[in-house]
């Protein structure tokens, strides 16, 4: 690499990691001002638990249940399993090591975090029998986090191959909306939760992100 493409490439790191700190940081406050916040938010969570209840139809409800158990951990951790292997049989184990972490670090803070908000959830006419806490939405954080990291996985290996494939990006983000409006229109989380539930998803899928790209220049050492 010539010092121009270095000088360039170092600027560009420069400028991910700033990006990256300014979008967890709003994650954070937005995640803070909703776990102090979440029993004045009352009205809020009704006028739109409201509005998708009243979507609820024959053919949704099957959907959403099976979006639903998407965002769970029935399929993210069989998922995670089999990706793990491959990448230890492929002589990955930097990624497979960062998809453990991932996966079942954002599940361990799920239950941390909702232990500590300590919020019961909405008793009024659930699809799905749920058990534990409520906030925030462990649905919503873990597929933030994991289907976010796997639609990134994904686009850099298409980028490096020199194909743009940003559909991949917003087909992952799709899903992880998807996932957490079921848990709305099933009736066992607030709003609020899901909005936090993303954002605290969000955050650990930044910093997931953060350690692929830290892991990159050592690789690069060791092959040289």
């Amino acid at each position: 690499m010539g010092e121009l493409e270095q000088i360039t490439a170092e600027h560009n790191h420069r400028k991910w990691y700033w990006f990256t700190f300014i979008i967890a940081t709003f994650l954070v406050i937005l995640f803070i001002i909703l776990g102090f916040s979440h029993d004045r938010l009352t009205t809020f969570d009704r006028v739109i638990m409201e509005f998708v209840w009243n979507l609820r139809s024959d053919w949704l409800t099957p959907f959403f249940i099976f979006l639903t158990y998407v965002g769970s951990g029935y399929v993210s951790i069989p998922l995670m399993i089999v990706l793990v292997i491959h990448f230890f049989v492929n002589r990955s184990p930097h990624l497979a090591l960062i998809l453990l972490f991932n996966l079942m670090g954002v599940r361990l803070m799920n239950r941390f975090l909702k232990n500590i908000y300590d919020r019961t959830r909405p008793d009024h006419t659930p699809l799905l029998d749920a058990g534990g806490f409520s906030f925030p939405s462990g649905h919503s954080m873990n597929s933030a986090a994991f289907f976010g990291f796997l639609g990134y996985l994904l686009w850099v290996y298409f980028s490096r191959s020199g194909v743009k494939k940003n559909y991949i990006l917003y087909i992952s983000g799709f899903l992880v909306l998807l996932i957490g409006l079921s848990r709305v229109y099933l009736g066992v989380h607030f709003p609020s939760d899901v909005i936090a539930g993303f954002a605290a998803g969000g955050v650990w899928l930044l910093l997931s992100m953060l350690l692929l790209k830290i892991s990159a220049p050592q690789r690069q050492r060791k092959t040289r």
